[in-house]
């Protein structure tokens, strides 16, 4: 006797009155298996096939995406994977696909939908805390010092970032030492192509706030931003997340410049900075800024 005679006969058997214990133990079945399918029965008594298996097929079916489009999707995805300095999220997709004429836009749950079902996502951590302090200035730069790296058979560099918090907009400095005076050009450098803001954020880096011989005395980058009058804000000690604008940068810059091209020497590295500025400027979209790119479109025709 099969499966599907054994469901008609269990049932025959307690249309009759036998007892349900007795129906699962002559067929080595559970008493849940008898209630199982007496319930089926119940519901379905006029349906001639009602002791077979329904499909377990979901009942609610996703709309697939175009086989074409979906391609198109991870083609855009692996060609920005391969442009080493290109943000590679939906957002990106989604405005390449529009750059394209690529019709319909696909939305952006639908790009990452497709990313993650072809294993082209990595997770990634994010820990934010919120902030327990008032904005008190209306336009500010973040800056910081990465450092130290090094070049192979060329020894160790440091890198000046600052990014402006309002347009996120860039400038990178490589540097041999920490000197205040690299550090003093690489910010009049970055103010004098966008702008004096009205403040200047950092960390306690020795060299951005003096000296420890002479703690009371400004440093000389204290003294040159007073002397614009751009305020300097040094955040608490231990506390890098009050720089979370500059320190996301840092990460975009390692992973995006250097850890993307290998350098012969300092100079070599020096003579792409510029290029990797000009692509961040012009094609890093941000959500602050509606995923738009800091520069004008006509500066990339």
């Amino acid at each position: 006797m099969n499966e599907y005679e054994q469901r008609q006969e269990a049932i025959n058997r307690y249309l009759l009155g036998e007892k349900i214990s007795k129906i699962a133990y002559s067929f080595n079945k559970s008493r849940k298996w008898v209630h199982h399918w007496i319930n089926r029965f119940k519901q379905k008594r006029d349906a001639p096939d009602w002791y077979k298996d329904e499909s377990k097929a979901p009942k609610n079916i996703c709309i697939k995406t175009d086989a074409e489009l979906g391609q198109q999707i991870l083609l855009i995805r692996k060609e920005l994977m391969n442009e080493k300095m290109a943000q590679i999220g939906a957002i990106s997709i989604q405005y390449e696909c529009e750059r394209r004429g690529i019709k319909p836009i696909p939305d952006v749950w639908t790009i990452n939908r497709l990313i993650a079902k072809h294993g082209l996502n990595k997770q990634v951590s994010v820990h934010k805390l919120p902030k327990d302090y008032p904005e008190l200035f209306c336009h500010t730069h973040q800056m910081d010092l990465v450092g130290p790296r090094y070049i192979k058979g060329d020894g160790k560099f440091y890198s000046i970032n600052l990014i402006d918090t309002t347009t996120h907009s860039c400038y990178v400095k490589a540097v041999r030492t920490k000197s205040s005076d690299g550090i003093v050009a690489a910010i009049a450098s970055f103010w004098k192509t966008h702008g004096m803001p009205d403040a200047l954020q950092m960390d306690n880096e020795l060299a951005f706030r003096g000296s420890n011989r002479y703690p009371r005395s400004f440093g000389m980058v204290v003294r040159f931003a007073l002397s614009q009058g751009v305020s300097i804000i040094f955040i608490p000690v231990a506390e890098p997340w009050r720089n979370g604008i500059i320190e996301k940068f840092n990460h975009t810059y390692q992973h995006r410049f250097l850890k993307a091209y290998t350098f012969e020497n300092l100079e070599k590295l020096s003579n792409q900075e510029q290029a990797f500025i000009n692509f961040h400027n012009g094609k890093h979209r941000y959500s602050s800024q509606g995923h738009k790119t800091q520069m004008k479109p006509m500066l990339y025709n």
